[in-house]
């Protein structure tokens, strides 16, 4: 027994430094020298679930639990292994098995979480993140998870709050930002918003998003030259961000400036020869 577990501590090592192969040689290893070591079976599934092998994953976990119906954790893995084989509701049942054997696996929480957000059940995902932050309130993803879900369900202050508390345990986090600006664009806060994104570049200066929300932050206040330049600095970026260009061109359009419009159209429809809009606004011109 113990020098499985020596076996598989080195497996553990392995995999955390990214070579899930030489891991994976390691729980085969360990399975192999003691067929009745049910945390071998699922490290060894967890591994082959990493590398896309679903269906030996699937077999594996199950052999974990045969061993060991009682783990928390094999009941997670089984379950996180459906799920992702397309098996939702036999996967979410065995997420479930892996609460009532712990309630305090977060880890579970954040599957149900995330699988009821898949589902557009943001009740039901609202109540996982909630479970999850009571037991790791210092994790900045699951605010932010919980934040959109709160805005999935109209409860914007709610959903900023969130979003404060997540740049509160990570202040440096350019995603939490550039979701506290959008929040904060559509409450028409345009100049918490600006603030916000203005962050949130600075942290991630090549971040289309948040440069394309700060644009329709200018729009909204009618700042039509500096929208401009946040779209020229997205396309210096990515010059073939297709809606990025269309956007240019219509302010040029805008603007009566048609031949500065026509070849943003026309760069569109070199990128996307079938783009409807690029088509139907270089007809009208």
């Amino acid at each position: 027994m113990q020098l499985n577990d020596t076996i598989n501590n080195a497996g553990v090592q392995t995999f955390l430094t990214g070579d899930l192969d030489a891991a994976e040689k390691k729980f085969r290893e360990a399975v192999k020298a003691d067929a009745r070591d049910s945390s071998a079976y699922n490290n060894l599934a967890f591994v082959l679930q990493q590398k896309g092998k679903l269906s030996e994953a699937e077999k594996t976990a199950r052999k974990s639990l045969k061993i060991n119906a009682e783990s928390s954790s094999a009941w997670l893995n089984l379950g996180n292994i459906l799920v992702q084989e397309g098996k939702g509701e036999e996967g979410v049942a065995c997420i479930s098995k892996a609460i009532e054997h712990n309630l305090q696996n977060v880890f579970a929480w954040e599957s149900l979480a995330t699988v009821a957000m898949l589902q557009q059940d943001f009740q039901a995902a609202e109540q996982c993140w909630e479970k999850a932050l009571a037991l790791k309130p210092d994790q900045v993803k699951y605010w932010i998870q919980l934040a959109l879900v709160k805005t999935g369900l109209k409860k914007a202050n709610e959903a900023v709050a969130c979003l404060h508390r997540a740049i509160e345990h990570d202040a440096n986090n350019a995603f939490a930002w550039s979701q506290l600006g959008i929040m904060e664009l559509m409450r028409q806060n345009f100049g918490v918003a600006e603030k916000a994104f203005f962050r949130a570049l600075a942290i991630a200066p090549d971040d289309e998003a948040s440069r394309y929300h700060l644009a329709l932050v200018y729009l909204s206040q009618q700042n039509i030259e500096k929208a401009k330049k946040e779209f020229d600095r997205i396309l210096l970026i990515n010059p073939h961000n297709v809606k990025v260009i269309t956007e240019r061109g219509l302010l040029e359009l805008a603007d009566g400036n048609d031949e500065k419009a026509k070849c943003f159209f026309a760069s569109v429809l070199k990128i996307s020869p079938n783009d409807l809009r690029a088509k139907k606004y270089l007809e009208k011109i």
